[in-house]
């Protein structure tokens, strides 16, 4: 095995934090974290480049962080890709089919084609891959290959982002003195990273609550399906208790981090904290506030995230198909009681998603804030896993030649491809 395939890095560009993973697979394909760095997230604005030099800081401190505890120089490093101008879609695409039984090539030439829409114009595809099938009209195909038909059409589920904005993602990165393999959305990465296979299977919801944005994704059947991202996190709470208490930004994400609960409990009124004002170093003046008046300002935040939960849901048109399942991830779903609240609010069972399947020896715990950068990694040893094994290769025109992690949780399907 080369170190291409031995280690692998993953950089996560978030709203408030970057991240920087460095994961080896020994023989026994289990994942260890070997070198893991972070940095605020300068020139970064709701998951978009707003200032390059900043941006490129923030980026090669994380990476020299990490390869200096993994002790290793890393030349190649995948990345998140992730902000409200991120739109995820279904298409469908018919095709003839020439000879008598459909092929691989007529799957490929599907999305060729798929690909020719002018809505693509001035987009990079980051994540493509067909969720269904029929052939001849008759729906519910799993695997047509080898089928007799006709006429085959297939749904697929793509992802995309503005070139504009994909070239300030990879421009800040090559900057760092690094090659980009995959360029990831975050919402597929933190569903590979954070959801089971009965979850994957059923169906479930990831929301991942992030700094300056929240994203909510749906899997099924082995699939991403659909995503949505609003532009409002966990900032946004620290923000409104700053103002309401006239104290920093920094002392509010404290209290916020330590004190702050989604539920109300009986004893919350009789537990209060001092926090220094907001002129503090002029008079040494302290605020007195107590849980429960930090719930009162922290609820209403988190029911209009639950709101827009429900309301996106509803509109994707997969709410009566997926099981009742929420997984919540992200560094804002670590606030006390957020399931509880989602759970009453939304009828939903409803769980904290902490990545799976890694092993670290480093001092930090794996806790849901990292999600994206270890599903990221984790998709991509899939996919070198079964390509290794297969020896499956997508075939495009140089044309429509784009960055994409295969959709690895579909493996049942490409598996029977090449049988």
């Amino acid at each position: 095995m080369n170190n291409r395939d031995k280690y692998l890095a993953a950089l996560d560009i978030g709203s408030s934090k970057i991240c920087c993973i460095i994961a080896s697979r020994d023989q026994y394909d289990m994942s260890k974290i070997i070198g893991l760095g972070y940095n605020e997230a300068k020139g970064i604005s709701h998951g978009i480049i707003s200032d390059f030099n900043a941006a490129i800081e923030s980026i090669s401190s994380a990476i020299f962080e990490a390869e200096k505890q993994a002790d290793l120089k890393i030349n190649e490093i995948n990345i998140s890709a992730s902000s409200k101008v991120v739109d995820t879609k279904l298409f469908n695409q018919k095709i003839n089919i020439l000879e008598d039984r459909i092929k691989q090539d007529d799957i490929n030439e599907s999305l060729n084609l798929v690909m020719q829409e002018t809505y693509f114009n001035e987009k990079k595809i980051l994540h493509a891959a067909p969720i269904g099938f029929s052939i001849d009209g008759a729906n519910g195909i799993k695997n047509p290959l080898g089928m007799y038909g006709s006429e085959l059409e297939v749904e697929f589920v793509i992802s995309t982002i503005g070139s504009n904005h994909y070239k300030n993602y990879v421009e800040c990165v090559t900057k760092c003195n690094v090659d980009i393999g995959q360029v990831v959305f975050s919402g597929l990465a933190s569903g590979i990273a954070v959801l089971n296979d009965n979850e994957l299977d059923l169906g479930a919801i990831v929301l991942e609550i992030g700094a300056t944005k929240t994203s909510l994704s749906i899997f099924a059947k082995g699939n991403f399906l659909f995503s949505e991202i609003i532009n409002f996190g966990g900032n946004n709470i620290t923000e409104a208790i700053a103002k309401f208490f006239g104290i920093s930004f920094t002392e509010a994400e404290k209290i916020k981090i330590m004190h702050a609960s989604a539920i109300e409990h009986n004893s919350d009124s009789e537990i209060s904290f001092e926090v220094p004002s907001l002129n503090f170093n002029q008079n040494e003046n302290f605020i007195n506030i107590s849980k429960k008046d930090l719930h009162v300002i922290v609820k209403p935040f988190l029911e209009d995230i639950l709101k827009w939960t429900d309301v996106v849901i509803g509109k994707s048109g997969y709410k009566n198909i997926i099981s009742k399942q929420l997984v919540i991830t992200g560094g804002g779903s670590q606030l006390d009681g957020i399931t509880i609240l989602a759970k009453n609010k939304l009828n939903y069972n409803s769980r904290i998603g902490f990545p799976r399947e890694f092993k670290s020896n480093l001092e930090n715990n794996l806790d849901p804030g990292y999600s994206v950068a270890l599903g990221i990694i984790q998709s991509i040893f899939k996919v070198k896993e079964y390509e290794k094994k297969q020896n499956f290769n997508t075939h495009m025109t140089k044309k429509n030649k784009f960055s994409f992690v295969k959709n690895w949780m579909s493996e049942i399907f490409f598996n029977n491809l090449r049988r």
